[in-house]
């Protein structure tokens, strides 16, 4: 089994665990959206510290600001794409706001740093953990606010921004961190994926199942999610003299499911939450097909 299709098959036992705890009564609604607020506020931010910091690549601050400009080009396209996928599939007003936020961030967290550091080894996992600071400030203003339909202004510099930034200044200035504190955050840290799946497992078992499958816009959204924008990205950086390392994790990060975020953030904020739950189950399911295509392809 390939590494990428292992860390699909490991997401979809943490998703199936967390939909049996629902269906049985172990975790609540009340417990879910408990867990979404420790893993936003506290696992998530520890760990976005210590994969930039705990590392052995050594980019310079020229390098690193770079990759942070196309990072956020690359949301920036998305969103492009995303904006004209609702004007031609005219999903309903309530619905809108989850289809942008899911075509604009996919799961580059969760199954995208494994995934490049598998494909393109340490320096992809290091750049791909850079990508998760546009991607985190986008998630807490714009992304809340397409979700949610508010913008929660003291809310934007999130903890996982703060973390990520934070250690991104602290690896270009070439602070040394305690190894102790570093080590005690990727403990931590560890956690970020198992807690996220049992959030979305959990929703997945307060559905009907007959509703799991009722969305037809799904379709085309995984297509363009999973194939159609790491298609045009990988066009793009054709004109970019960049990093080979860093134009592959622009793709594959591209190329990923559902932002499972998104799941957390409707449950805290307000949203649309069983859409979002139903978009990242899906595209998590095709993306076991897509993304060892995208690895094989670097």
């Amino acid at each position: 089994m390939s590494a990428s299709l292992h860390q699909i098959v490991v997401i979809f036992i943490g998703i199936a665990a967390g939909f049996a705890c629902r269906r049985l009564g172990v975790l609540s609604e009340q417990g879910t959206g408990t867990l979404s607020n420790l893993v936003v506020k506290l696992i998530l931010p520890l760990y976005l510290f210590a994969a930039i910091l705990n590392t052995s690549v050594d980019v310079a601050a020229g390098g690193v600001l770079g990759a942070l400009l196309l990072s956020a080009l690359l949301f920036l396209f998305s969103g492009l794409a995303a904006w004209l996928f609702v004007v031609l599939t005219r999903p309903k007003r309530e619905d809108r706001g989850v289809y942008l936020f899911e075509l604009m961030c996919g799961n580059v967290t969760y199954i995208g740093i494994p995934v490049c550091a598998a494909a393109l080894g340490p320096s992809a996992a290091f750049y791909a953990s850079l990508l998760n600071i546009p991607y985190n400030l986008i998630c807490f203003s714009l992304g809340v606010y397409l979700l949610a339909g508010k913008l929660p202004w003291k809310k934007i510099f999130n903890p996982a921004f703060l973390a990520a930034l934070a250690a991104a200044v602290l690896y270009m200035l070439r602070i040394p961190v305690p190894s102790l504190l570093l080590d005690g955050c990727a403990f931590i840290g560890q956690a970020t994926s198992p807690c996220a799946m049992l959030v979305i497992g959990s929703v997945l078992g307060g559905v009907p199942l007959r509703k799991l499958f009722d969305e037809w816009r799904a379709i085309p959204y995984a297509a363009l999610r999973l194939g159609g924008l790491a298609f045009l990205v990988l066009l793009l950086l054709r004109f970019v003299n960049a990093d080979p390392v860093l134009e592959g994790v622009l793709v594959l990060m591209a190329a990923m499911p559902a932002a499972t975020n998104s799941t957390m953030l409707c449950t805290i904020y307000g949203g649309n939450r069983e859409l979002s739950a139903k978009l990242i189950f899906l595209s998590t399911a095709l993306s076991a097909v897509t993304i060892p295509l995208w690895a094989a392809f670097f």
